[in-house]
């Protein structure tokens, strides 16, 4: 998740762009006095390239989101929307930056108008629930994860909904409903590292270590990179009395960031166990 765990921006338009030149269109029915239908094509012409315009703005505004310059991004989506006032992705869109700009009530009111505008717009819901999540207001976060999951079909957006919807479960103590969540999620996208490694995390917490293991080790043969899956087995590995093992992963999880200062201190620790009895006879002695 470079921004945010899912990329869900649609660059749907309201308007339908037309390959023919419709001010020349217009132009000939002026000319042979039709002047009311004139009108009329000259208004869809215009409209046709304030389209145009206005998804250039929302196309600045995703580029400057990825380069995570927000402010930018924001002033390219706000002209998109004074273009077209009710450019639904628009809204959505620079709720999300405004969101990641530290403005969480900006960012609220975005979405609210883009539900307004669009009550079947998923991804409004989807934006705000991240943005309740972000503000520790799970409850608000649930009903949201719960409306989106009503309003698509498509398997990758589902896991995704199922998987965030499964970490508010866990924040709200609600276990039971996390641990379905993300075997959903994981029904629906199977090589998600991140889905194994937060029902790990789960396991690991309500104390099932073996199966705090199991979803550890597949993540870690999705993703030989995630740190925090080789340390976190190392310390179930630890806990269990598997020493060689634990020492292992503490040593791969520091490979992989040389500045895990945890990872450094267990596997020190790690390989001192062995030596504590005879450190304290010496002691003694």
């Amino acid at each position: 998740m470079k921004h945010f765990t899912v990329v869900l921006l649609l660059l749907s338009f309201p308007f339908a762009l037309q390959a023919s030149d419709c001010n020349d269109t217009a132009n000939e029915i002026r000319m042979s006095d039709r002047i009311d239908d004139a009108i009329d094509v000259l208004d869809d012409c215009l409209s046709e390239e304030l389209g145009r315009v206005a998804r250039t703005y929302l196309l600045l505004g995703l580029t400057f989101y990825d380069t995570g310059e927000q402010q930018k991004a924001i002033a390219n989506y706000s002209e998109a929307i004074e273009l077209v006032p009710n450019y639904v992705t628009a809204f959505a869109n620079r709720g999300l930056s405004q969101l990641m700009n530290g403005e969480y009530d900006l960012a609220l009111d975005d979405f609210k108008q883009a539900i307004d505008l669009d009550p079947d717009y998923m991804q409004a819901y989807y934006f705000r629930a991240f943005a309740h999540q972000q503000q520790g207001d799970y409850r608000g976060a649930l009903e949201d994860f719960n409306t989106a999951l009503t309003l698509t079909t498509d398997s990758s957006e589902m896991a995704t909904i199922y998987y965030n919807r499964g970490r508010a479960n866990k924040e709200l103590a609600r276990y039971d409903d996390a641990l379905a969540d993300y075997e959903q999620a994981i029904s629906l996208q199977p090589e998600d590292a991140n889905i194994y490694f937060s029902r790990g995390l789960l396991h690991h917490q309500r104390k099932d270590y073996d199966a705090a293991i199991a979803d550890y080790s597949r993540t870690i043969e999705l993703d030989d990179r995630h740190a925090r899956a080789f340390y976190n087995r190392g310390l179930l590995y630890r806990k269990a009395g598997t020493d060689f093992l634990a020492v292992r992963d503490f040593q791969a999880a520091t490979d992989i960031e040389p500045s895990f200062a945890r990872a450094h201190v267990n596997r020190g620790y790690t390989h001192m166990i062995p030596l504590l009895p005879l450190l304290f006879i010496l002691a003694l002695g």
